[in-house]
């Protein structure tokens, strides 16, 4: 099971806010990743992004040794963690998409539940606007000559394409 919350949150401590997620998710057995939204092409390219984490664990043939980063790289359509990395919640102010990837539905709403104490919720903060054009070109190396060709609002296509493209780009 997948599940998405969005929101904003001022982080002054990245480390002890990543510690309250990873509290959160060993206290329930989920796995929990947090993201940058700003970054984020849309709720299509964080699922994908699980799915692929999901799988690859399931088939052994992940990059990183835990499915939170295995989702990071899959969500940078990357294999390197330094530019995964980049993709996560910083210090300061951050829009955030918050992925929860639960074996079963059991304890789901108690995990949101806790998750919306730290964030202010925002459920479009993931969608794909015209303002994030310039970041995930910049982050997704996508060129003037793509955009030519199939247009900006293709832009969340040419990202789920660099998802999908990551197991095979070495």
């Amino acid at each position: 099971m997948i599940h998405i919350i969005c929101g904003s949150a001022t982080i002054n401590d990245t480390e002890e806010f990543i510690h309250r997620l990873n509290e959160i998710s060993r206290k329930y057995d989920v796995v929990i990743q947090a993201v940058d939204a700003d970054l984020v092409a849309g709720r299509k390219h964080l699922i994908a992004a699980a799915e692929r984490a999901i799988r690859s664990f399931r088939e052994k043939t992940s990059v990183a040794n835990n499915p939170g980063m295995e989702t990071l790289l899959y969500i940078a359509g990357s294999r390197q963690i330094e530019k995964a990395l980049q993709f996560g919640v910083k210090k300061g102010c951050n829009n955030i998409a918050l992925l929860i990837i639960s074996k079963s539905e059991k304890n789901t709403d108690s995990v949101e539940q806790e998750l919306k104490k730290l964030i202010s919720e925002r459920p479009g903060v993931a969608n794909y606007t015209i303002s994030k054009k310039e970041k995930l070109m910049s982050a997704f190396n996508i060129t003037q000559e793509e955009i030519a060709a199939v247009g900006e609002d293709k832009i969340p296509d040419l990202v789920l394409e660099r998802v999908a493209l990551r197991n095979i780009v070495k």
